[in-house]
């Protein structure tokens, strides 16, 4: 039979058809269509209550997204941060929207030092995971530690050595000081000057900076010396990049994700990285190992340079042995060098740079320097080339203004702030607000605990309420009699708190040198 026969076809009809509540007639298949589609509607309830509630009762509502998708997810904020944009795009939002700016359900960024930045430094405000990828031989140091009782612990091994008056009146430093610029660094610039050979001055500000740090933290016989041996620099510039790759934002910005990911064989890291961090530590270890050989010789009595004293290796063994008394020597000597890793600063170089730029201020820092006794000039090349020590009977062998001398000095003082002003950090230094209650940040109050916020120092420090002509480089600005508005300038350039840079003092010393 014909299967478009009306029979059939009635047939067919009849068996197919369904009829709804209301004894309507219904296509074939719709119940099925319906039912999926009822199902797909509560499915989506509790959903958009996921993702809508927040936006809806979070306290952060009030904050301004700087995206769309800010009060839902972390996914833009993410991107900007793989791809190391942060600090431009997060100017630009601040620019736009005002001190205080949502980054992710519960993220915020901070760009004002009054009820924020002085807020969340001054209020001990802990430290997310984001720190710690900055620790050495998988062991936390002061930078790194994420609570207030561990970091306490931690500083106490070297707050002593780090004081302004401790270094000031530290001889050792002084003698290492003058050693390395005048015996060091000034032959090797009077060379470049005679030849008129172009100078790496950045290559050669990396190199001043760790062998003062170095030597300062090991003695002048331990530590480093690549300003004569600037071959040995640029590996170590090259390893240090690594350490600090792109590829960090994992660990840091996505830990959780990052371990799962290594559980199941997926490293996000390149192999670099972990040979550079290899590479960094056994040089610390090495510079460690040298100055334990200094400090049991003079146990055991021998005489020497009072620039060679480990000063600072010395009291962190002091407060490692008190705090870990059963460890193994081992780990005594890991958790010694994990303490003394510093991080690198620009600030050298650029102050080099600006006062470059600037024919007038080198005249005035030229006036300045002047005035001191002994002068700071420059001998004769024939004198200097000399491999013979340097002294001056009328100053007893020192050739180095005191370093209290120069600090005193107003123009160099404001040429330094300037420069500090300048170029800080450009890490956004994040803080977590306290787990115990909400605050009031950047004039938003009932911030939840929790919540991750981060202050760019470049903020502050660009922040045309603060200063006039931000992006000029003027140390006139620290000298006026009347500063703006009646307010003294403001630098933040390590932070404040309980927790701020604990190499302060050292940093103003070296760059005064």
């Amino acid at each position: 039979m014909c299967l478009n026969s009306p029979s059939i076809q009635l047939t067919v009809n009849r068996s197919d058809t369904r009829r709804d509540r209301r004894g309507e007639k219904m296509l074939p298949g719709t119940s099925n269509t319906v039912g999926l589609l009822s199902f797909l509607g509560l499915l989506a309830i509790p959903i958009a209550c996921y993702f809508l509630l927040p936006l809806i009762r979070s306290p952060l509502r009030r904050v301004p997204n700087a995206h769309w998708s800010s009060g839902l997810s972390s996914l833009w904020i993410l991107w900007i941060r793989y791809r190391n944009r942060e600090l431009a795009v997060l100017e630009e939002k601040h620019r736009q929207l005002g001190p205080i700016v949502r980054l992710g359900p519960d993220d915020l960024s901070i760009s004002c030092y009054e009820n924020g930045a002085r807020t969340i430094y001054n209020g001990g405000f802990e430290k997310p995971h984001y720190y710690d990828f900055f620790s050495y031989y998988a062991r936390k140091n002061a930078f790194c530690s994420l609570s207030r009782q561990d970091h306490s612990l931690r500083r106490k091994r070297i707050t002593a050595a780090f004081t302004k008056t401790t270094l000031f009146a530290s001889e050792p430093l002084y003698s290492l000081t003058q050693t390395i610029l005048l015996e060091r660094l000034l032959p090797i610039l009077q060379q470049q000057a005679v030849s008129k050979e172009p100078a790496d001055v950045l290559s050669l500000s990396y190199g001043l900076s760790l062998d003062l740090l170095t030597c300062f933290q090991f003695g002048l016989s331990s530590g480093s010396n690549f300003v004569q041996a600037p071959a040995t620099l640029e590996p170590w510039v090259r390893h240090y990049e690594q350490r600090y790759c792109k590829e960090a934002f994992w660990p840091q910005e996505l830990p959780t994700l990052t371990r799962c990911l290594n559980y199941l064989g997926i490293d996000m890291l390149p192999l670099s990285q972990y040979q550079s961090t290899q590479f960094l530590e056994d040089w610390l270890l090495g510079l460690c190992e040298r100055a334990e050989s200094v400090r049991l010789a003079a146990v055991q009595g021998r005489k020497m340079p009072a620039c060679n004293t480990p000063a600072v290796y010395q009291l962190v063994k002091k407060g490692v042995d008190a705090d870990l008394p059963n460890a193994s020597p081992d780990a005594k000597r890991r958790e010694i060098a994990s303490e003394l890793f510093d991080q690198m600063c620009l600030v050298l170089a650029y102050t080099i740079y600006y006062i470059s730029q600037n024919p007038t201020a080198q005249e005035r820092l030229r006036a300045e320097l002047a005035t001191l006794e002994p002068t700071c000039s420059m001998q004769e090349p024939d004198h200097v080339m000399s491999n013979e020590p340097k002294t001056d009977a009328a100053t007893g062998g020192s050739r180095l203004p005191s370093p209290g001398s120069m600090d005193k000095l107003p123009y160099l003082s404001a040429v330094l702030k300037e420069s500090f002003r300048m170029r800080p950090t450009s890490t956004p230094l994040p803080r977590v607000t306290p787990r115990d209650r909400p605050v009031s940040l950047a004039g938003v109050d009932g911030i939840p605990p929790g919540t991750r916020v981060n202050v760019f120092q470049w903020f502050i420090h660009r922040n045309p309420e603060n200063y006039d002509q931000v992006d000029e480089w003027q140390p006139e600005r620290w000298m006026k009699a009347e500063p703006k508005d009646g307010k003294v300038p403001l630098l933040w350039a390590f932070g404040g708190g309980s927790r701020m840079c604990v190499g302060v003092s050292l940093t103003q010393y070296r760059t005064l040198s």
